[in-house]
């Protein structure tokens, strides 16, 4: 399948996708107007013509980079890290229970690193929701990767997510001409973690914008 990323005036960013088809001789088509002998000179030629496709061909869709679910195979079961092997750069927020920073692991990795104020939580209360934070594995769920908690304050470290709070996002001005396909799609992402929290038997309680 060719999958060609367009705008349209309706829908705006969208994907459209076109049945690559097999010939008898080992070719391939499209469309039945214009056969190929291989991949690449089908996608050359569309380069040039766009030929029933909703657009030329331009340039291959970068991949988005996997998502780390640990920091590392140490961190995997040890989540316990050393303080100072964190960078603590933005502030992010501040909130009730502590502050949110941009920083980084090891001067490589970026992260979020929360910051409990003293006295907000005993050590041992922490822990044990951590440790349930830790079993939740879910691609549409902030990854809790590390924990410093050998002196305060307290250290969450979680993946950082480069836009911020989503509520934050959709008040930006820059984004405010959000369409309705991609608030459904944002609303369908939620519903898909909430959905796996409920299999897990929990219930988030602090659920916003």
């Amino acid at each position: 399948v060719l999958c060609v990323h367009d705008k349209d005036s309706q829908r705006g960013d969208c994907v459209k996708h076109y049945k690559i088809r097999k010939l008898d001789n080992g070719g391939c088509f499209i469309t039945s107007k214009a056969t190929f002998s291989n991949h690449a000179e089908l996608i050359r030629h569309y380069q040039v013509k766009e030929e029933g496709l909703c657009r030329k061909l331009t340039a291959p869709c970068p991949k988005p980079k996997p998502v780390m679910q640990d920091l590392s195979v140490e961190t995997k079961d040890m989540w316990e890290i050393p303080r100072e092997t964190l960078q603590l750069q933005t502030l992010l927020g501040s909130g009730q229970f502590g502050e949110v920073y941009k920083g980084t692991w090891k001067g490589s990795t970026d992260v979020a690193v929360k910051t409990l104020k003293q006295g907000s939580m005993t050590v041992a209360h922490f822990l044990q929701e951590a440790q349930i934070m830790k079993m939740l594995r879910h691609d549409k769920l902030v990854r809790l990767y590390a924990v410093c908690t050998q002196e305060e304050p307290i250290y969450i470290v979680t993946e950082l997510m480069a836009h911020g709070s989503l509520l934050e996002y959709l008040r930006n001005d820059k984004y405010k001409l959000v369409l309705l396909p991609h608030l459904i799609d944002m609303s369908s992402q939620v519903a898909s973690g909430m959905a796996y929290l409920e299999n897990k038997n929990f219930i988030h309680r602090d659920l916003a914008a």
